[in-house]
């Protein structure tokens, strides 16, 4: 696609060798610098880490792997984010369903060697608020808001997913190491402080700390994963 051009006051000099009065001369330099901001704010905007968009067909199948489906591999920048995010049927979304946004890599399942001793803070989202919520943590975990809260406690924020429930969502944000405290009380302040006033869980029931290590079904999972490994 071909840039736009860029009119700059660059006045060459008049047959007589003289410019206007009014006119102003633009330096080499200036010009490279005007050039450089416009064009800058045409580029995508670069995130530090690649992510992945997956759905999470709801069934009763054990084959979790029958139900995971990537819709795009690979999100590395905020336009790409958009383009993908604004463009998806949410209001399509079935019962149950779950959405999940994580690192490249990274499969949003529990037995996924970087989520093995995770866990996820949970919220319980009214339905009316539940997509604002969802895009609003979207932003933060994609910006490194969530990460940078971390760094000193050598933990990683792996992804974010959003469950379709009758009248609410489950909306989660995944870290690695679910038996550091500080970590995930890190998290918690975080993700609270963040978010926009109105967003925030008015109780403290209506969200919660899981381990996956605490979840039904778990240690099924990894024993049939280190099977197939």
């Amino acid at each position: 696609m071909a840039l736009p051009k860029l009119q700059v006051n660059d006045k060459s000099p008049k047959c007589d060798g003289t410019t206007s009065p009014d006119e102003t001369t633009t330096s080499p330099v200036t010009r490279k610098s005007l050039h450089q901001n416009i064009f800058g704010k045409l580029r995508p905007v670069p995130l530090q880490y690649h992510w992945t968009v997956w759905h999470d067909k709801h069934s009763d199948s054990t084959n979790y792997d029958s139900r995971l489906f990537v819709l795009h591999e690979d999100l590395a920048d905020i336009a790409t984010f958009y383009r993908v995010y604004n463009n998806y049927p949410w209001g399509k979304v079935r019962l149950r369903d779950t959405v999940h946004i994580f690192r490249k890599g990274v499969r949003p399942v529990w037995e996924d060697p970087e989520n093995l001793k995770g866990g996820c803070w949970k919220f319980r989202v009214p339905k009316e608020k539940a997509q604002e919520f969802f895009h609003e943590i979207a932003i933060l975990c994609m910006a490194n808001e969530f990460q940078a809260a971390l760094e000193e406690e050598h933990d990683h924020v792996l992804g974010i997913s959003t469950s379709m429930r009758f009248n609410s969502h489950i909306i989660s944000v995944w870290n690695k190491l679910g038996d550091n405290e500080r970590s995930i009380q890190l998290l918690e302040r975080t993700i609270l402080d963040r978010l926009s006033p109105d967003l925030r869980p008015t109780g403290s029931k209506t969200y919660f700390y899981k381990r996956h290590e605490e979840n039904e079904g778990y240690r099924e999972a990894v024993e049939r994963a280190a099977l197939q490994n």
